[in-house]
This record gives C-alpha cells, structure tokens and sequence, in this order.
C-alpha cells in the first residue's frame, strides 16, 4: 500500500507572463545576503542553567511504590473530549500561519495539525486575542492575489497606553481558509469578535457561520475585558458591574440570537468567582456554550517594559520545574468550576501559555517548559475544566508552538517547532479516548518534582502520565515507578497487566534547558528552522514486562513517561501518519528567480504574509500588477495518492 502523501499544488487556468511552475524537487544554497533572525525572540537561541538537582535525591534509592484502584474511584475528573488541548492563534497573524484564502493554505501548518489529529481524531484552534477587539471584516477578495488577507495599521489609543496592538482588516478569505483547513484535518474553530467594534459584530458572526458551518464551535465575545479602562478602551469606573451591562447590550443589540457565545473571558482583575457571584450565567447563561477565561501565570516584559515583568527569565524558568506551580495555578478556580459544572456549561481556558506577553527568553521554549505545559494541561482536566489552549503569536513571543522563519529568511529556511507543541502532541494521545478521566496521584507525597497523574475509563485506569522535572546527568535522580492495578493497600485484587507499553518525552541532552531536537516517543520535530511540520525518524514504543503483578517503569531526569495499560495498540494510525502536505513553486521576481523548496512555500512572515511569494511582475515589493492579477486566477486542488490511485480534490472558494 502507498502512504497517502498529499501535494497542494496550484494549477493555472490562464497563460501566464511569469509563469508558476510545479517541481517536486529543488536544489539551491543558502543565498550570503540573508540576515540572521537576531532580536527577534520566536528565533532566540538563549537558553537558561537549570537549577542543581536536590539533595538528597527526591526518591532516596529511585523506586516509588503505587497501587492503582479500579471501580468507583474518588477524586477522578469528569469525562473529557480527546482534543481537550487546543490551540489559540492570535489573530493578527493568523493568515501567516494558516494560509491567506481556500486556495493558499499553509502545508506546514496542516502537517503540524495533521499530527495531532492522528492522535486524538480532531483539534480545536482558536483565532483571536486583543486584535480581535477591533477588527473589521470585509468581502472575500477576488482573485485572491489582489490584496493581503489582513492589513494593519497602528491603533492610537493602543500607543497612548503602552500596548502595540493593532487595528485589523481581515477578509473573508480567512474564513474560507479555516473552512479547506477544517475538510482536510478536522479543526474545529473557535473565532473572536470585536467587542469593541460592535457594529462588526453581527458581519463577523454571520460569516464565520455561514463559511464554516459546523466547523464553527463558538464565538468569544470580549476579550480581557478588564483591561479595558488600563488599555484606554473603557472610562473609570470599570468593573463587573459595568463590564456585564456593556455585554449584555451588545449581545442584546448585535447577537440577540446566539446561543453559541463563550464568555466572559476575564483574565486578570476580574476574577471568575465574581463574575459568577454577580450573576452572570443567571444573567446570560442561556446565550453561552460555554465559559471561558484566560490566564497566564506569570507576566513578562509587556511591551517592552521591564518594570511589569513578575519574574526574571531564570526564577520562571525554575518555576516551570515545580508541581506545585501548576496545582497553585489552579487552585483559584475549583469552586468557580463547580458552579460552572451547576449551570450544565464547560469552563474553557481559552488562553494560556508560560507568561503573558510573550513568555521569558530561554525558559518559555525551553523542554522544561514543554514538561510544564503538559502538567498544566493534566491539573485543567482534574479542575474541572473542559478545555485548555495555548497561545501562539507572532515572531516578538518566546513562547511560540511553531514559528515560520523571518520574511528575509523564507524561501530556504523552514519553521521553528518548540517545545510547547510538543506538549500538545503528547496531550493528544493521553487524551485519546473519549471519556478519559482524570486524576492527581499526589506521587511521592505531592513532592513537586515528580508528579504523576492516572487517567481511567470506564473505572479502570488505561494511562499513567509520570514526571521527572529534575536535571541530574549523574542519574542520582532517575527513577523508578513500580505500579500495580489493584492489589496493595487498595483492598482489591491484582488485575495488573502482563505487560504494558511507555512512550517517552525526552530532552536533546538530558537537560530541562534543551530547546531543539526533542523526542517525543524517538520522533522530533527537528532544529531551529529546520522542521516541515512532519515528525522525523520512527516511532519507539518500549515494552515492559510486569512480574508478579508489578510494573516497572524507569523516568530520567528529565523526562515524561505515558504508560498504556489498557492493551490498546499506541503505534500511531500509519495511514493518517503519512498523509502529509508540502508543495513547491518556482517564481519569477524583479527580474531574478527565487527558489522556494518544498518544504517551505507559504511560510513567509514577512509585511504581507504567505502571499509575498505570489506576488509576481508587481512594479514594488508586495504588490502585483493588474494584468497578472488576472492572469493569476488559480484554483487550489488536493492530489492525493492512496493505494495507487490518484484523488482530486477541488477545494472551496479561492
């Protein structure tokens, strides 16, 4: 059987001036007039020292004893979806990493997507952030190499209080982009309305229904909406109160109808039990799907100011390498869970990430806080919250999943994928069964360095996720956790399993510090701008042995273990694994040909976006010619090989 290996590829419908030809392979070398991506923090080598391993270690003789009970287990979460980590894409920047319209779509960004869901089935991606607020949608722009699906322009009011946030115009295209993303890897999408915008509001939501129909799962009206008074958005007095009959007038006015609305998506001053205490979902429960917020633990150099930042790089760093950062995180919303689960709705983490504003430099990319990241994503799932996404942004975050190389650096360099999808790769096969349940085993007497959760179904335990946040290459601190199900001090009879199987997360070096060349079950997502979004190398699953009813599972330090005790085969669906994007285009440019390899089309970040690599015979960099706007009328199709025959697929609109 053939894998099934997808080529986007673009076929013109008229002759062309400077014609765009298909190649399926390219030679070429680095061009010497290319800068190297320095100051710009998505491309920041800094890595920071891990902190020294404690002593004596924190398993004295590395074995850790655990009997997992079956049945009616207490202190288990409520049944969870398989995609319950997400993605949150800021939407300022969103046409360069997904594609600009239906016809240009990112195939590294599918190939990344594509990853996850041959995990977990679907993905849930959010488009929003503070440049939602004030967006403005206008019609699909026809043909769709005429104009940039996003353009910005400084917001004044923005600047006057510190923040460089920008005043969007985004087409349509966008959401026919998302519609060809959703049909070939199964996102579903969350998308942000400009609340302070309202009369958009209504254009927005209409949109984004009729171009992405089920493929839509809510929309997020208001965004940090106590920022508002301290980003010149709102007049003092600012609170609860006023931020409630603001919502509730806009909803009333722009949305009288929608019953799929997510707030109040408060994140900072405003705290999730009062907005509750002061009757919100009594108020507007009937026109949520659900409640979110948005919440980082830390704060880094907001807009360059070093006074706001909470943290230096290396104290966040280290608190990265803590349990009990992440069970603090939490702990202010387990009552506000509760009253959220009373009202029939899910809590939603709409956005997170290591720290707001982009993260720390060395810590927030760094292996370590891929470990975080996964932690924190397992305490949301035993808090009682449906669903955590973490933020990508553009080129000035630390914290990125993926990044694509500068505007100066795309068409031979290919995209940075960090440590932070990782962490989301990983949550994709420990939640990949519907119903999964979870729960903190408070391992080793709740020590902070090696945690470790049980996730059951159906009352029997199908994973064990373990933790070893600690750097110690002398291996004092590997460990040894040596589980049984049933048996022990649980009353009940072993029912252990024979054998089970581990997939490992692992450091390039044996370091918390390690930023490139991580391995999740052997396979990486490669170097700094050298990844195409597929994974590298083959796949390692371990299998071990359980005598006399015990398992013994060996974690390093570091490292993160996913044991499978359920007997289900974990290799990765090899259909769905193989079926990856890529394409390759040769043009023509101010006189000279630029050389896109395959890997790297669309990746472009530059002022225009994706679509800087079409814009072909233009009189002025980023702009094209009538005449080959015309002649440049294309249509995007999907050849796919499966088994020895060719399918073409026609995608949407262009």
């Amino acid at each position: 059987m053939i894998p099934a290996i997808f080529t986007l590829a673009t076929l013109a419908l008229a002759p062309m001036a400077n014609a765009i030809t298909i190649y399926t392979s390219l030679p070429g070398s680095i061009p010497t007039q290319f800068l190297a991506a320095d100051g710009l923090p998505a491309y920041d080598t800094v890595s920071q020292t891990p902190p020294p391993p404690p002593t004596p270690a924190a398993v004295p003789g590395g074995g850790l004893s655990l009997a997992l009970p079956t049945g009616a287990v207490q202190g288990l979460s409520k049944a969870q979806r398989t995609d319950f980590v997400g993605i949150s894409i800021e939407l300022s920047i969103s046409d360069n990493i997904i594609g600009r319209n239906g016809t240009f779509v990112n195939p590294i960004f599918l190939n990344h997507m594509q990853n996850l869901r041959a995990r977990s089935g679907m993905i849930s991606v959010r488009m929003g952030g503070n440049s939602q607020e004030k967006a403005t949608l206008v019609p699909a722009i026809s043909p769709p190499l005429a104009g940039a699906t996003i353009n910005k322009t400084t917001d004044p009011i923005a600047l006057a209080h510190g923040s460089t946030t920008p005043l969007l115009t985004f087409s349509e295209d966008l959401f026919y982009a998302m519609s060809n993303i959703s049909s070939l890897v199964n996102v579903g999408w969350y998308f942000g309305l400009p609340f302070l915008n309202p009369s958009q509001i209504q254009n927005v939501a209409d949109s984004a229904t009729t171009i992405l129909g089920q493929n839509l799962l809510g929309l997020q009206m208001a965004n940090e909406p106590d920022q508002y008074a301290d980003h010149g958005n709102e007049p003092l007095p600012w609170g609860i109160p006023q931020y409630m009959s603001a919502w509730g007038s806009v909803r009333s006015q722009y949305v009288p109808t929608r019953t799929d609305l997510i707030a109040p998506n408060v994140c900072c001053s405003f705290k999730l039990a009062d907005v509750i205490a002061a009757g919100f979902l009594q108020q507007f429960g009937q026109f949520l799907k659900s409640v979110s917020i948005q919440h980082y633990k830390d704060e880094a150099f907001c807009n360059g100011n070093l006074s706001a930042a909470t943290l230096t790089p290396a104290a966040a760093f280290d608190s990265y390498l803590s349990h009990g950062s992440v069970q603090n995180f939490f702990f202010p919303y387990l009552n506000a869970s509760q009253m959220v689960a009373a009202a029939g709705k899910d809590l939603i983490m709409l956005e997170t990430n290591t720290a707001s504003c982009g993260g720390f430099a060395g810590a927030s990319d760094s292996y370590g806080a891929g470990l975080y990241l996964i932690d924190l994503a397992l305490q949301a799932a035993a808090s009682g919250f449906s669903q955590i996404l973490f933020h990508n942004g553009g080129a000035g975050q630390f914290y990125n999943l993926f990044s694509p190389p500068p505007g100066n650096m795309s068409t031979f360099r290919q995209w940075t994928t960090a440590s932070p999808y990782y962490s989301v790769l990983v949550m994709s096969e420990v939640m990949s069964e519907s119903g999964s349940q979870v729960m903190d085993l408070l391992l080793n007497g709740n020590n902070t360095n090696t945690p470790g959760y049980a996730i059951y179904k159906n009352g029997q335990p199908i994973r064990l996720a373990l933790f070893n946040y600690i750097t110690d290459p002398s291996g004092a601190n590997d460990i040894q956790v040596q589980f049984s199900v049933g048996g022990g001090a649980t009353g009940q009879g072993s029912i252990t399993p024979s054998s089970v199987t581990v997939k490992y997360f692992s450091s390039a070096t044996g370091s918390a510090a390690d930023k490139f060349n991580l391995t999740w079950a052997g396979q990486t997502m490669g170097d700094q701008f050298k990844s195409d979004g597929r994974l590298q190398g083959a796949e390692q699953i371990i299998t071990i042995q359980c005598p006399n009813g015990i398992c013994p599972i060996p974690v390093k330090a570091p490292q993160f273990a996913l044991v499978f005790l359920d007997g289900v085969n974990p290799v990765v669906n090899p259909t769905q694994a193989t079926q990856t994007f890529s394409t390759s285009v040769l043009t023509k440019l101010h006189g000279g040909t630029v050389v896109v390899p395959p890997a790297v089309l669309s990746t472009s970040n530059g002022r225009g976006g994706a679509q800087e690599l079409f814009n072909i015979g233009g009189s002025s960099p980023g702009k094209i010619s009538g005449a080959d706007a015309v002649r440049a009328a294309v249509g995007m199709v999907l050849v796919g090989v499966l088994s020895g025959m060719a399918v073409m697929t026609g995608f949407g609109r262009w």
